[in-house]
């Protein structure tokens, strides 16, 4: 994905500096050796030639623009069905997420963000504990119910469910919602 918009970037980026030679040289702006081949001579003060490598240039920048933007991120997620196709928000899903994890004991806080890639849907889960908790244990059931929770209700397969243990609280007052 780097490669291809450093080459689009590198492309673009050629198109234009083309495209301006050219347009100098039409407008008759930039005076050249008389070694020059006889078709680009004939270009100087051409109105065709200017709007064309005016236009070229235009195109270039539009190129290198819309290469330099970052690809928009899916807001819903595709599930296949017999009767045609169904799309489930990846804000549905947060909230599944967020289902499943007040069925678990021993989490105070959580923060959650899910992300749909072309190698599957990403779960980043950030929880504050209870002080009381095995954390390689809640964690480990946590994605478990994470994954299963999201299969069961959506029928979306969850790629990887991601933990990190923000904070170890002490005090017992729940945030969860």
């Amino acid at each position: 994905m780097l490669l291809k918009k450093l080459l689009g970037s590198i492309l673009g980026l050629l198109v234009v500096i083309l495209g301006g030679i050219f347009l100098v040289i039409a407008s008759g702006f930039g005076k050249f050796p008389s070694q020059m081949l006889d078709f680009i001579s004939s270009m100087e003060g051409s109105i065709e030639y200017i709007f064309l490598f005016l236009i070229v240039v235009l195109l270039g920048f539009l190129y290198i623009c819309l290469n330099l933007q970052g690809k928009a991120q899916p807001t819903s997620i595709l599930v296949p069905s017999e009767l045609g196709e169904v799309r489930i928000s990846l804000e549905s899903i947060d909230s599944l997420v967020h289902q499943a994890v007040k069925t678990i004991k021993g989490i105070k806080d959580l923060k959650t963000k899910v992300i749909l890639r072309e190698n599957g849907l990403f779960i980043y889960v950030k929880v504050v504990l209870y002080g009381d908790r095995n954390i390689p244990e809640l964690s480990q059931q946590m994605q478990g119910i994470i994954q299963d929770h999201v299969y069961k209700i959506s029928g979306v397969n969850v790629s990887e469910v991601k933990v990190l243990i923000e904070n170890v609280a002490t005090d017992f007052k729940t945030k969860v919602s």
